[in-house]
């Protein structure tokens, strides 16, 4: 095996392959679809690598024509690939969006039981890469997929607390993956003491009863679970950053067309780490709204885009410039 390269930040995650029936057109009735790679992970670690950082991610893919899609697009965005487990049987998770506009909510249909990624063990990950990483970032998605995956995610969170380096946890609770219940009970102590916290207002209402104004709910939590930084954002409100005695805040820009609402959050997280492993939350905070901004603006998960781009959008979307000549 390949010596383990110096990496900012490493992630364990599934990757998918997402299908999407054109603008208007109901799953049901739709002739066709867009293919597009996904899975938070990926799409968080590589905005991080298309922002200059080097990262990886630790998957499992199948070695067919789908898997090789999902790898060839990663690479593309510079992951590390060379812990990625490849499978000569099993399958690759799908899954497809029923898409809704104005207040009518985008709907997900999965398709990821038995995946490859799904049967991954703690025997099939290299802990010392983990180990060597600065930052590791999990997420309740993998949490939540399978028995041995919460088994896999737990270690990673001990071996990057044993190693000295940062721990990032994004709640991310999917009600048609676990229950409330059961999610909070398995996310706590995967959260207690993390370096990094990200959690939607509305699932620390649900999950742990948090509930109140969003920098309110920021402080409830880091004082909780003993988190260093807890992120949470609501929708249209503003985003929250709590630190110690450090609190930011940043409203993302009024939307007038939203093209596609799904990868927008992991967009926020990965600009955010990208401030967090800088020093910078208020430039991580700046670039995070930016790059979700972006991303509803953009067809798939993952957010195609560099620095320079995103440094030049936050700048534009404080002075509300509508066309730049």
């Amino acid at each position: 095996m390949e010596p383990s390269p110096a990496l900012a930040a490493v992630s364990i995650g599934e990757g998918q392959l997402r299908l999407t029936p054109p603008h208007g057109a109901a799953l049901a009735q739709a002739q066709e679809a867009r293919l597009e790679v996904a899975g938070t992970e990926g799409n968080v670690m590589g905005l991080l690598s298309r922002l200059g950082l080097a990262t990886g991610l630790i998957s499992a893919l199948p070695n067919t024509a789908l898997g090789l899609r999902v790898a060839e697009e990663w690479r593309q965005a510079g992951l590390d690939l060379s812990r990625v487990v490849w499978r000569d049987q099993g399958r690759l998770a799908l899954y497809f969006v029923d898409g809704g506009a104005g207040p009518v909510p985008s709907r997900v249909i999965y398709d990821r039981k038995d995946s490859c990624f799904a049967n991954l063990t703690v025997d099939d990950v290299d802990w010392d890469y983990i180990g060597a990483a600065g930052l590791v970032h999990l997420t309740g998605i993998t949490a939540a997929l399978t028995d041995n995956l919460y088994a896999v995610a737990t270690r990673a969170a001990e071996v990057a607390r044993q190693a000295g380096h940062r721990l990032s946890v994004d709640v991310n609770y999917r009600s048609l993956l676990w229950p409330p219940e059961v999610a909070a009970a398995r996310l706590e102590p995967l959260v207690t003491g993390a370096d990094v916290m990200f959690c939607a207002r509305r699932d620390a209402a649900i999950l742990w009863g948090i509930e109140g104004p969003t920098t309110a709910v920021a402080q409830a939590l880091a004082q909780r679970f003993e988190a260093r930084t807890v992120i949470v954002s609501a929708g249209p409100e503003p985003v929250v950053v709590v630190s110690g005695s450090q609190e930011l805040s940043a409203r993302p820009p009024t939307l007038t067309t939203m093209v596609d609402r799904i990868g927008a959050g992991d967009s926020l997280i990965g600009a955010m780490l990208y401030g967090v492993i800088k020093g910078d939350l208020a430039l991580g905070l700046k670039l995070a709204i930016a790059a979700a901004t972006l991303a509803i603006s953009r067809h798939g998960d993952q957010l195609h885009t560099s620095l320079d781009e995103l440094t030049w959008l936050a700048g534009a979307l404080q002075v509300g410039a509508d066309i730049v000549r």
